[in-house]
């Protein structure tokens, strides 16, 4: 699949679609965070950075854009402007969408106060827009934890694709409830002692992360500080996916922080595309 990434970050959406099990051959991605841009560089060298994508009149083919699209003014951790924020790039998405010759899938992430910003009328604005360029949405929230990891980071995430004969059968669009986390054979064990000695009462989700991921966790703090190998762990990541590049304590939390958890990415779409049921 011809993928097409905006607002590509450390390319999480793109390593959960290889999770999921798509074959992903990157035609161009998208970021001026300087951080990303340095390790989008240096991981992606033959991928096009199209910069800016608010500044540009059309996008390469593809078959999927990804677009984990900026959640500042949603958050609840922000002012909430929501639509009326400089930051909210969701029109240019649908303006470059609506200009390609092919009718790419569009697989989404932001953060759920997406669902509330503006009275409703953020998330109402991203069915509408969609709608005008000819697109139907599935979405729903999706927790980290519901894939095993050791927090709960919960999600939205949204699948777009053409409203053609074969899709507008799904009814327009669409609210999955995505299901709860479930205990693991490993976390139902005996806490391992050395994992209870250093995490105390979280050491059974550790435990769990650690299986799941096949590698053990790393110290989660050097020298009293949060520990970036950490973080990149407890995010779902390879080891030095990030902190090989990104060296600068400050510049990988930072991309870490902005990142998804490509385990839950990869579910999410999986339960997406193919309509399975969420609850």
């Amino acid at each position: 699949m011809r993928v097409g990434s905006l607002c590509t970050g450390i390319a999480g959406l793109e390593h959960g679609l290889r999770l999921a099990g798509v074959h992903v051959d990157p035609v161009f991605v998208s970021d001026i965070d300087p951080g990303s841009c340095h390790w989008l560089e240096a991981n992606m060298p033959d991928t096009p950075n199209l910069g800016d994508f608010t500044e540009l009149d059309e996008l390469p083919e593809v078959d999927i854009i990804t677009a984990g699209f900026p959640c500042q003014p949603v958050s609840t951790a922000g002012l909430r402007q929501g639509i009326n924020d400089d930051r909210w790039l969701f029109d240019d998405i649908c303006r470059l969408t609506s200009r390609m010759g092919t009718r790419p899938i569009l697989f989404l992430e932001n953060v759920p106060g997406l669902l509330t910003a503006n009275d409703g009328h953020a998330m109402a604005r991203v069915v509408h827009s969609l709608a005008a360029i000819g697109y139907h949405i599935t979405y729903g929230t999706l927790p980290a934890a519901a894939v095993g990891a050791p927090h709960r980071r919960l999600r939205w995430w949204g699948l777009a694709y053409p409203a053609d004969a074969a899709s507008a059968e799904r009814g327009g669009p669409q609210q999955q409830h995505l299901p709860s986390p479930t205990r693991s054979a490993a976390e139902s064990g005996e806490r391992p002692s050395s994992l209870a000695d250093r995490f105390g009462p979280y050491a059974p989700a550790i435990d769990r992360w650690e299986h799941i991921l096949g590698r053990p966790a790393p110290d989660p703090t050097d020298n009293g500080r949060l520990n970036p190998p950490f973080v990149e762990w407890m995010m779902g990541y390879p080891e030095g996916w990030v902190t090989d590049t990104l060296t600068n304590r400050r510049h990988s939390l930072h991309a870490l922080g902005n990142a998804v958890v490509p385990q839950c990415a990869a579910a999410a779409w999986s339960q997406l595309i193919n309509r399975e049921p969420m609850a």
